[in-house]
């Protein structure tokens, strides 16, 4: 039997069942190393070339494939698995693997669900019923939620087949996706750079080609930064926006729930699939399915001031991204930025301390020991804990947190003269790895390394307002991507979505495929897989106070 399906690509494609099984789709014809093991898989040895035909095909190609029957559930649970065992041991992008469930939960999702069973995979920092959720820390190793929450119960009712957790920094504390109790995810653009912030894990996976969707979050740019770190688009959403990713149903100050992927059409529809639909926060946005032809007012940030300074090849970037929306038909005016610098940092890491300042007590009381002795956090988060404790009174954190509300009306009064902000994402491309550890002891010199990266992302979390990575620019000597950050008044993801169709369509970006990705499949069989993390078991469930909830930050 002869199957044919029209891709997003345009290209008629056309795959008998037998050119499936020989390609390695069909579960029969993977070999795979044990979930967990850690070890490569060895279905293809000697390969050149992608890994398998399906890989140029996104999210919804792949639920259409499903819904006419070219592909079954099981089948492409195994492609997902096949991609994931061979390109995690160099790039290490997973935590928890949750394949058996992911194959009872197969022969259950209809396919008349929007993503009819299409593997997913979700951040390590939101609960997924039965699923161990650590947040990349020794403190949470054993934790295991009974319930999903809001967001993921959407999720799954929306078709998507959850596969396993992606790596972070612990608790979204640090400015790269590195910890103790996995190791560091390397970007596969580079080797030697950091995939960013806490999203690092999923971007590496998408821009590795494991799948083109996955799940992220963003508390201070981590739907933004690893995006533009790795190619590939992000899109962070307006507080209240979504179905709530917390398990007391509420919405945190900073931190929300969206995608990160390779193309625009897939994120939007998740983004329609998860959002409140009530109306409580704003009118609901649905499914955007194409640009506008509605040209904007687009105020461009051409001289940001920052204490980091700001690399040439960003500059160059954001100055390449204004000259293709004014040859776009947009009217771009420049602008500044308009949250002081050193008024943001001093005020963020106040609500900073009332997040983490809590930690001590529970370390202390779960370990018995100091928390800086205690083995259950880094020296980096431990001695920011003990410095938040020590250096911020209740009434500090307070002016913090109110110091950060008030940017909604900062920024309300920005949109109220424009309809798009450009600025950059970062002022550098990213870091590399030695740049920074979990090791350091907090001190003001890592204060100011960790906000200088986050100059334009983080003021937009507790603004509350929606903001996206679009991957338009690569660096000429770097070779690395950079992101152009454009970031809208409160509730108004429509415009955002339909500016990246009409960026997507001019300057596209989903055939520009990272160096270690599974599109280059000799890449891998050179490549010696990293050194395993060492994560004895410390705690247990009945060690995680009721209630508890990890203060996750960027």
């Amino acid at each position: 039997m002869t199957l044919d399906y029209t891709g997003s690509t345009g290209m008629q494609l056309t795959f008998t069942r037998r050119e499936l099984l020989k390609s390695g789709v069909a579960a029969g014809a993977i070999a795979l190393a044990p979930a967990g093991s850690g070890g490569r898989a060895s279905a293809q040895p000697g390969k050149t070339g992608p890994i398998d035909e399906l890989l140029d095909h996104d999210t919804i190609d792949l639920a259409e494939m499903i819904k006419s029957k070219q592909i079954s559930r099981i089948e492409l649970l195994d492609v997902v698995i096949n991609r994931i065992e061979t390109s995690n041991p160099t790039l290490n992008f997973m935590t928890t693997r949750a394949y058996d469930r992911a194959r009872e939960r197969a022969q259950m999702i209809s396919e008349d669900a929007p993503f009819a069973g299409v593997p997913f995979l979700m951040k390590d920092m939101v609960d997924v019923g039965g699923m161990h959720r650590t947040d990349g820390s020794k403190l949470l190793e054993k934790n295991v939620p009974e319930s999903n929450v809001l967001y993921v119960d959407a999720i799954e009712e929306a078709g998507l087949n959850i596969i396993g957790m992606t790596n972070v920094p612990e608790l979204a504390s640090y400015i790269m996706t590195d910890n103790a109790l996995y190791g560091p995810t390397l970007n596969p653009w580079n080797l030697e750079y950091s995939a960013y912030t806490s999203s690092g894990g999923a971007a590496a996976a998408v821009a590795a080609g494991v799948l083109t969707m996955v799940h992220g979050t963003d508390g201070a740019g981590s739907n933004r930064l690893p995006p533009s770190a790795t190619g590939i688009f992000g899109m962070k959403p307006s507080r209240g926006r979504k179905l709530s990713g917390e398990a007391d149903g509420g919405h945190d100050l900073a931190k929300t729930n969206q995608a990160i992927s390779r193309t625009v059409r897939e994120n939007a529809a998740l983004f329609d699939l998860t959002e409140d639909k009530s109306g409580g926060a704003y009118k609901p946005v649905g499914f955007v399915e194409g640009p506008s032809d509605r040209r904007l007012k687009i105020g461009y940030v051409a001289n940001p001031r920052t204490m980091v300074p700001v690399e040439p090849e960003v500059l160059a970037a954001q100055k390449s991204t204004a000259n293709l929306l004014e040859d776009l038909g947009h009217n771009v005016i420049e602008v500044e930025f308009p949250v002081d610098e050193q008024q943001m940092q001093e005020n963020y890491f106040a609500f900073f301390a009332g997040k983490v300042g809590g930690l001590k007590a529970l370390v202390e009381q779960v370990s018995g020991k100091p928390v800086l002795e205690s083995g259950l956090l880094t020296r980096l988060l431990a001695s920011n804990v003990e410095y938040s404790v020590n250096n911020y009174t209740p009434a500090d954190i307070e002016a913090g947190i109110a110091y950060l509300q008030s940017l909604s009306e900062v920024f309300a009064n920005v949109f109220s003269e424009i309809d798009v902000m450009l600025a950059p994402i970062s002022p550098v491309v990213c870091p590399k790895l030695d740049e920074a550890s979990y090791d350091d002891l907090w001190s003001d010199e890592v204060a100011n390394f960790m906000m200088g990266r986050l100059r334009f992302t983080a003021p937009i979390n507790p603004a509350g307002i929606p903001a996206m990575s679009v991957p338009l620019n690569w660096g000429a000597t770097s070779g690395m991507p950079i992101g152009s950050h454009f970031i809208a008044g409160a509730g108004n993801e429509r415009t955002l979505f339909e500016l990246a169709y009409e960026l997507e369509e001019a300057r596209p970006w989903r055939n520009r495929w990272a160096p270690y990705s599974l599109k280059f499949m000799e890449q891998f069989a050179s490549l010696p897989d990293q050194e395993p993390v060492s994560t004895p078991v410390i705690l247990g469930e009945d060690n995680i106070p009721e209630g508890f909830t990890p203060p996750d930050l960027l």
